[in-house]
Order: C-alpha cells, then sequence, then structure tokens
C-alpha cells in the first residue's frame, strides 16, 4: 500500500485511486512543529511498539520530573516521537490531549493530512532506515533527530481520500490483531488453570 523507494505509487492500491499519483514532499510541507509548553495535563508516554500511551497505563516507575513546565503540549491528532529512539520506531499517532517529556517531538498535520497515515507510514523499514540515517551523534546512545533534520526528509504523499482509505484499513487490522492476541491472553490463562488444577 506503500510505495518503494525508487517507485511513484505503491504497486497494490484501492482500486478508485489507480490513476491518481503520489506526490514527493519534504516533512516541513506536511506537517509543522508543536513548540507550545505546558504543565498541565495529562502525561503521555511513545513507546517503540504500542506508540502514544498514557503514562499512567504504562506498568514501570513514573520517572518524570515533578516541574512540569518545561513540558511538551500534544493534542490529537499529533504525533509525537523519542528525539533519541525515532530510529528505532519510538513514534506514534496521538489520540490524547497531554503533555509529553522534554525529550520528545511533537509534530502536528497541515489541512488535508491524516497524520495516522503518516504514523503507519513512518513505521516502515525504509522510513526507519532514513529516520536512522539522519539521527546526530557520535554513537547510537547519542543519536537524535530534532525536527529541523526530520523536515527535510522526503516522503511520497496520496492524496487526503487515499490516505483516509489505507488509514482506515491499517487501523482495521490492527483491530483485528488486538482481538486475537486477546483470545491467545484469555486461552493462555485458562490452560495455567487446568495446569494448576490437574496436578499436585
Amino acid at each position: 500500500l506503500f510505495p518503494k523507494k525508487d517507485e511513484a505509487e505503491p504497486k497494490v492500491r484501492f482500486a478508485n485511486f489507480m490513476d491518481d499519483r503520489w506526490s514527493s514532499y519534504k516533512i516541513k510541507d506536511i506537517f509543522l512543529e508543536r513548540l507550545e509548553k505546558s504543565g498541565e495535563g495529562e502525561l503521555i508516554s511513545v513507546t517503540i511498539n504500542s506508540g502514544v500511551v498514557k503514562a499512567s497505563e504504562l506498568d514501570r516507575k513514573d520517572n518524570s520530573s515533578l516541574n512540569k513546565t518545561n513540558y511538551k503540549s500534544v493534542k490529537r491528532h499529533d504525533i509525537a516521537y523519542n528525539s533519541m529512539r525515532m530510529w528505532q520506531g519510538a513514534s506514534g499517532y496521538s489520540p490524547y490531549n497531554g503533555i509529553v517529556s522534554p525529550a520528545y517531538t511533537v509534530i502536528t498535520p497541515k489541512q488535508g493530512i491524516n497524520s495516522k497515515f503518516f504514523s503507519f507510514m513512518f513505521k516502515k523499514n525504509e522510513m526507519i532506515q532514513a529516520f536512522k540515517r539522519n539521527s546526530q551523534g557520535l554513537t547510537s546512545d547519542t543519536w537524535n533527530l530534532k525536527f529541523p533534520v526530520l523536515s527535510s526528509i522526503k516522503v511520497k504523499v496520496p492524496k487526503t481520500e487515499e490516505q483516509d482509505k489505507i488509514e482506515q484499513y491499517m487501523n482495521n487490522l490492527d483491530n483485528i490483531i488486538k482481538l486475537y492476541q486477546g483470545k491467545l491472553e484469555n486461552f493462555q490463562d485458562t490452560k495455567k488453570a487446568f495446569l494448576q488444577k490437574m496436578f499436585i
């Protein structure tokens, strides 16, 4: 559903978009950096596997500063990413309004841009490699990708209607995966219960 590096359009497309070309843009042409700061609001974290989540839902110690006046605002439909872990896939679409650590970067879509579509695109291996190449620092422990550098990375962009269609399709796949993961966890719990009853 996404074009390869040297392709103008993807090979697999929805039928009603076959004649529409994807255009090449720099990220700064479609996203702006959100620079507002706030010490008030739900604390949000960015994870590699689960994207943007509420910090209160994570099973780990809260190491955030008590004084959050320097924290960054994040709004629904923004994309937040860990500047030092973008090359590992630590980014995600935010379904929440809240605040994030100053170590994160928050970008907000321009009109006609489906940020959730781009949250899927940013997880592609090709994009992860681009983020890795553009991260700055002497070693991987210090690699950093701030917006001024991220903003110059080129991406291919379809019309809004195709962005929406791809986002809906990928979102449906995520929902199916979550459903089966939940069923698997239930089966595992049932197995543990039977094992406990069947052995002395």
